[in-house]
């Protein structure tokens, strides 16, 4: 895929610690066996999100590359930071316990321990087209092979194919993709990941087409205005990725899409607010 501009982070917001269960990572997922097959994962397709449950394939995704978002917690899942957490979890509910009768430690406990690895959309479309590690599954448990899949994930996400050329834009430039939806941006991005910096940019998407912009994706007056306020308020930037398509293509052909996707350009486009006083004062 080609690419224009050059992408960079600046003010990083390094974390004060970092738990050394999640300080050793790796960009991509690999197996840290030696002799064995190729490294699969399985995943259930629930409709509107992908879950990965096998407490192994959890760590490998978590580790290298930080794919994923427990679903019962705010990032890693409690099989991944199982050491200190839990035990600070076992005190926090045996003490709540002293004083209601009707809450039951150990069963949250243990529900906490099998929590469930959730994938969103592009990076569970990313490990299955261009990784080959994802087995996909519905809940019927029926295989879900990579043009199926892509199918059902457009008709859930609309502008699901330029996402995921902007989620391969990123790869590529090394960054740590996460959904954006906290910020109302469709990714926000890491250096690193996100057990050691926070986020630098909201990112959003839009698509171009024969040259003109798709009304549907449009972020104008005060939406622009509202963004950009929520990146002020979060110590973030805003970054827009345009991806234009080939005038040729016909984007209701989910395979013709799938095949043309090197022929795809996504250009940079940053916006940062100035502060003209005090740039006048710095003179």
């Amino acid at each position: 895929m080609a690419t224009k501009g050059s992408l960079f982070a600046h003010n990083l917001r390094a974390k004060k610690k970092t738990q050394p269960e999640l300080a050793q990572t790796l960009p991509l997922p690999v197996h840290d066996k030696v002799g064995v097959e190729s490294l699969r994962i399985e995943a259930v397709f629930t409709g509107f999100s992908i879950d990965v449950t096998h407490s192994d394939s959890i760590r490998v995704l978590c580790l290298n590359g930080g794919f994923g978002q427990g679903m019962l917690s705010r990032a890693f899942p409690a099989c991944v930071t199982n050491s200190r957490e839990q035990v600070r979890k076992r005190k926090r509910n045996t003490a709540t316990s002293a004083n209601m009768t009707n809450m039951v430690p150990n069963s949250s406990i243990q529900e906490n321990e099998n929590e469930p690895l959730c994938l969103f959309l592009e990076e569970a479309f990313f490990l299955m087209h261009t990784l080959n590690i994802l087995n996909l599954k519905d809940l019927f448990d029926k295989h879900i092979d990579t043009l199926e899949a892509f199918e059902r994930f457009r008709k859930i996400k609309t502008n699901f194919l330029a996402c995921y050329c902007a989620y391969l834009y990123l790869k590529s430039k090394n960054w740590v993709v996460k959904s954006g939806i906290k910020f109302g941006g469709d990714f926000v991005i890491y250096v690193k990941g996100p057990q050691f910096y926070h986020a630098s940019y909201i990112v959003l998407v839009q698509e171009m087409h024969e040259g003109k912009l798709i009304d549907s994706h449009t972020v104008e007056g005060l939406d622009f205005q509202g963004f950009n306020r929520i990146a002020e308020t979060t110590a973030k930037d805003v970054l827009f990725l345009e991806v234009h398509y080939p005038a040729t293509l016909d984007l209701s052909d989910n395979a013709a899409c799938l095949e043309s996707l090197n022929d795809v350009r996504v250009a940079e486009l940053f916006t940062k607010h100035h502060n003209y006083l005090a740039a006048r004062n710095q003179i």
